[in-house]
């Protein structure tokens, strides 16, 4: 633990011990007039006939109780919703529990704090409040403040599991910000339901805005644990004080978050554009944190502004999209319900950062430079990351385990390979499947043998890992050049170095993998769960995806192919399974070539 650390625990007791009367303090605190300004909102007529139907449908389900999460599993949270229920698995976390006395890592009954988080985000209520504003129904605008009313009612400050987390409550005023900049600009009758939802509006502002961002302000992140959580809290604080100047009094100022926040930018991505917590869907859940501050402050040009334009390109790179299988943690969050589809996020953003209409489009405007993608390979130094992209897409990693002392969100997946052929994935990153209510499905995912890069037979002894969020003893930083015939990334390793080089031609992929020393090797492959695969000789298999087939053949000495089922993880605690194959040889050389037949 850093001298920082051990301060901050400090600090924290003595938040704990005065926190209640921190929460008293802001009683009747004021947020101020609203700057209508902020957020930008759109020109409503601008939108699509498609946006206008799709959050029509959603809001009819949503308002029926009937809620997506992760953006695949469908669960019955009620109307308005139980706040402190699992929905997966049923269990009810006490809301009468001072929070800090909840550890949220270790919730009764396999129940997952993630899983209730994700219905306490007010995402759902922004969305509803998106179809309103654009499809002229006060109802549903009406539904998602009764829900708001509730939740205030049955989460006190300071109270239950949703007020264990300061990025938490930073999402819900990123989404609060905007739902009631929708409302306000809303046009409400003179009579009827419009004074109501003014008023309620105002109450709603006043309950919810200083105490939030105050708690923010108090609570932000710090140490090892100023990941991507620090960068939503200031995020929410640049947002909540520009359209609240007055919040300035019981937090900051939109100037003070700004400056802190562009610090965090220029740390947490690195000079290439990626994120340094060494998983995708985390980089694009940070980006899109940073962009809507940058958004509220006008920021276009200088370092934040270019880090940003990086992060952007980067992510486009490395991104496959229509099936994404990302690299690293992956617990499928989304700052803003702000796609068209939350199943379709990856791929829409990608669109969106291309320039093409749509959904994103329309909430965001036009992205702050156009990316083009690049055919053949285009590689990442900062983030040790290369990309293959023409016909076939290749993906080699060679990067840290992760960001700062916990590597919170990095895998075992150093020299690890991800194919696909046009649209279809077919080797893969086995994803994440959850965090504290699925550990050991989290360990499995996360490591060596999870990937499919070289190691030795008898597997790695490190890096350790002490929790769902803590590794230690991480390997060193891989060694990574584009050469004339390919890629190339060496990893040293507990004293024994591998080496993987990767070409590609019109036909298919060539990897070679090496021990330098002589010394045996085992190389696993993951299929996608979609692929159906056939051992035609001893060192052939044929792969199948519904009218398309590759041929897979290794070459290297002794050793046999032989298979086995594992489970991946596609999207957050959604688990399939899928067939691995996998050889050790005992002269630390490997060549196996993927091709179409």
């Amino acid at each position: 633990m850093t001298p920082v650390e051990m301060a901050h625990r400090v600090v924290e007791k003595w938040q704990r011990a005065t926190e209640a009367s921190f929460f008293s303090s802001l009683e009747g605190a004021d947020p101020g007039p609203a700057d209508a300004r902020v957020p930008r909102l759109p020109d409503r007529g601008s939108a699509t006939a498609e946006l206008r139907q799709q959050l029509a449908v959603d809001a009819v389900t949503l308002q029926q109780g009937q809620w997506q999460l992760f953006g695949w599993r469908e669960v019955a949270v009620g109307s308005p919703p139980c706040w402190h229920r699992d929905p997966v698995c049923g269990v009810v976390i006490d809301p009468e529990q001072p929070a800090y006395r909840l550890n949220h890592r270790h919730l009764p009954d396999g129940a997952d704090v993630r899983s209730i988080w994700e219905i306490n985000r007010w995402t759902e209520m922004t969305r509803l409040v998106m179809h309103g504003w654009l499809n002229d129904d006060l109802d549903a605008i009406r539904t998602a403040q009764l829900w708001l009313e509730d939740w205030c009612e049955r989460n006190a400050p300071g109270m239950g599991v949703n007020w264990t987390s300061p990025l938490e409550a930073a999402l819900r005023l990123i989404n609060f910000t905007w739902l009631d900049a929708l409302i306000q600009d809303t046009p409400l009758p003179e009579e009827g339901v419009g004074p109501i939802i003014r008023e309620t509006q105002e109450r709603l502002a006043q309950r919810i805005v200083p105490a939030h961002a105050a708690w923010v302000w108090r609570c932000r992140s710090v140490g090892s644990s100023a990941n991507n959580h620090l960068l939503g809290e200031l995020a929410a604080l640049v947002l909540t004080a520009a359209r609240w100047p007055q919040v300035a009094a019981v937090a900051c100022s939109t100037e003070a978050a700004w400056a802190l926040l562009e610090a965090e930018i220029l740390h947490q991505f690195a000079p290439d554009g990626g994120s340094r917590e060494q998983a995708l869907h985390y980089h694009l859940f940070a980006f899109e944190l940073a962009l809507q501050a940058a958004r509220t402050v006008g920021c276009k040009a200088g370092p934040v502004y270019e880090r940003l334009l990086h992060a952007m390109d980067f992510f486009h790179s490395a991104a496959h999209g229509k099936e994404a299988w990302d690299f690293g943690d992956n617990d499928d969050a989304q700052v803003l319900p702000s796609t068209l589809k939350r199943e379709s996020a990856g791929a829409e953003w990608r669109e969106w950062m291309e320039g093409k209409s749509g959904a994103l489009q329309f909430w965001l405007g036009l992205p702050p430079a156009l990316v083009e993608e690049e055919q053949g390979w285009r590689v990442h130094p900062d983030s040790g990351l290369v990309v293959f992209r023409k016909g076939w897409m290749a993906r080699l990693d060679a990067s840290a385990l992760g960001f700062g002392n916990l590597a919170a969100h990095g895998h075992c997946d150093a020299l690890h390979l991800s194919l696909w052929d046009g649209d279809h994935a077919l080797l893969i990153d086995p994803g994440t499947g959850g965090y504290y209510g699925y550990p050991e499905l989290r360990r499995e995912l996360a490591a060596w043998t999870a990937h499919n890069g070289p190691r030795p037979p008898s597997g790695y002894r490190t890096p350790v890992r002490l929790g769902p969020f803590l590794q230690r003893r991480p390997h060193e930083v891989p060694r990574l050049e584009l050469l004339a015939s390919g890629a190339l990334a060496k990893l040293t390793h507990e004293g024994l170095s591998f080496q993987r080089h990767v070409a590609v031609d019109d036909s298919g992929i060539t990897v070679t993998d090496l021990e330098l020393h002589g010394k045996p090797l085992t190389v696993s492959w993951i299929w996608a769960p979609e692929c159906k695969v056939v051992k035609e000789e001893a060192r052939t298999l044929r792969i199948t995806r519904g009218a398309s087939t590759w041929l897979f053949t290794v070459e290297g000495a002794g050793g046999e192919l032989r298979s086995q089922s594992a489970r991946v993880s596609r999207a957050y605690s959604k688990q399939e399974t899928a067939e691995v194959w996998e050889i050790t040889v005992a002269a630390g050389r490997l060549t196996w070539r993927v091709t179409r037949s």
